[in-house]
C-alpha cells in the first residue's frame, strides 16, 4: 500500500506529503481518532516513504526491500512498540528499548522511526522517560504516536507532538471499497460500513476476522446481564479496550432503538445485522415519551462510561454503572 491507495484522509496525506517535499517534518507526530480508522496505516506509510529506496512522486514504491520489511515489521530502522497484552500498558522498559534503538545510527543511512501504538496507554514512568527523549531527539529521528484517547496523555507530552486528527472515511466510501476490493455484495458491504461507523479498518476487521459474531456475542451478554440485574459479567474482567468496545456496541444498540422509536429509517440503524431483533424488541412495548427518554439516558450513560474508560477509569466500575441504570 502507498498513500494513493489509502481510502480517505486526503487532508492528512496532503499535509504529510507537503512537509516531506519541503523537508520540514516535525520531530514527532500524534495520530488521533477512533479505533479502526487508519491511524496505524498512515504511520506505517509515512515510515515507508522515508525509508523507500525508490520513492515515486513523494510516495513509497511499496515494492523495495525496505517497504516490504516495514510492512512486515522487520525493518531494523523502524521500531514498533505496543502494549504487550490486551490488559497491559506501554511500560518504561519498552520505552527505554525504543529510546536506545532510536539513538543508534541508521543502518540504511536514512531515518530512524519509532512508532508507539496505543500511546494513550503509556505508564506515568514511560511517559516521563519519553518526554525527556522528545526534548532533544537525535537528527533524522522521527517519533509517531498513535492514540484513540489523547486526553489520557500528559499535556507536556502533547505539547511536544504535532497532532494529526483522523476522521471516519464515511459509510458510502467504505461500502464502495468493500464492494470493489473485497468483492462483497452491496447489502453486505453497506451493512459492514454502517456497523463500523465509516471506519475502514474496523469494517475490514468485521469482514476478515469474523468479528461480527464476536460483537453480537458480547452485545447479547451485556443485554442479558442488564435485564437480569447482574453486574458481574465475564466481560468485566476483560482488558480496557475490550470493555470500551463492548460499551460502544451497547450504546449503539440503545441509539438504534431510539432512532426506530422516533420513526427513523431502517438504513439509519448501526446494528444493521440485528435490525429484525431491534424491531422485535421495539414491538414488544409501546413507544412512549418516557421510553424514549430512558433510551436517551442509556445512550448518554454508555458514552459517559466509554469516555471515563478512555480517561483511565476502572473498566469494571464504568461497565457496572452502565448495567445498573
Amino acid at each position: 500500500m502507498s498513500f494513493k491507495n489509502i481510502v480517505g484522509h486526503e487532508a492528512v496525506i496532503r499535509l504529510l506529503k507537503g512537509q516531506l517535499a519541503k523537508d520540514r517534518l516535525a520531530n514527532s507526530y500524534l495520530f488521533t481518532g477512533p479505533a479502526g480508522i487508519g491511524k496505524r496505516t498512515l504511520a506505517i506509510e509515512l515510515a515507508k516513504t522515508l525509508e523507500c529506496a525508490e520513492p515515486i512522486e513523494g510516495e513509497s514504491c511499496d515494492g523495495c526491500e525496505a517497504c516490504l520489511k516495514i510492512g512486515s515489521g522487520s525493518f531494523p530502522d523502524v521500531i514498533l512498540v505496543a502494549p504487550e497484552s490486551e490488559a497491559g500498558q506501554v511500560g518504561i522498559d519498552q520505552i527505554r528499548t525504543l529510546v536506545n534503538g532510536m539513538s543508534l545510527t541508521s543502518l540504511s543511512g536514512r531515518w530512524k522511526v519509532g512508532i508507539v501504538e496505543q500511546a494513550d496507554r503509556l505508564t506515568e514512568e514511560a511517559a516521563h522517560a519519553f518526554l525527556k527523549f522528545l526534548e532533544e531527539p537525535p537528527e533524522r529521528c522521527l517519533i509517531l504516536l498513535i492514540a484513540a484517547a489523547p486526553q489520557r496523555l500528559p499535556q507536556s507530552l502533547l505539547s511536544r507532538c504535532h497532532q494529526v486528527r483522523c476522521v471516519p472515511q464515511g459509510i458510502q466510501r467504505v461500502a464502495s471499497f468493500l464492494k470493489e476490493r473485497e468483492h462483497l455484495e452491496g447489502s453486505q458491504a453497506m451493512m459492514l460500513a454502517t456497523l463500523s461507523g465509516g471506519r475502514l479498518g474496523l469494517a475490514l476487521d468485521f469482514h476478515r476476522e469474523g468479528r461480527s459474531a464476536e460483537k453480537n456475542q458480547v452485545l447479547d451478554q451485556l443485554l442479558a446481564a442488564r435485564r437480569q440485574g447482574i453486574l458481574e459479567v465475564p466481560l468485566g474482567t476483560a482488558g480496557r479496550l475490550r470493555v470500551e468496545e463492548g460499551v460502544e456496541w451497547l450504546a449503539a444498540w440503545w441509539r438504534d432503538l431510539m432512532v426506530l422509536s422516533l420513526g427513523g429509517k431502517p438504513e439509519w440503524v448501526l446494528h444493521q445485522d440485528r435490525l429484525k431483533d431491534l424491531q422485535k424488541e421495539l414491538a414488544a412495548r409501546p413507544v412512549t415519551a418516557e421510553q424514549i427518554r430512558k433510551l436517551l439516558d442509556c445512550v448518554e450513560k454508555a458514552y459517559w462510561a466509554q469516555e471515563a474508560i478512555q480517561r483511565n477509569a476502572s473498566p469494571r466500575i464504568a461497565l457496572a454503572a452502565v448495567l445498573s441504570q
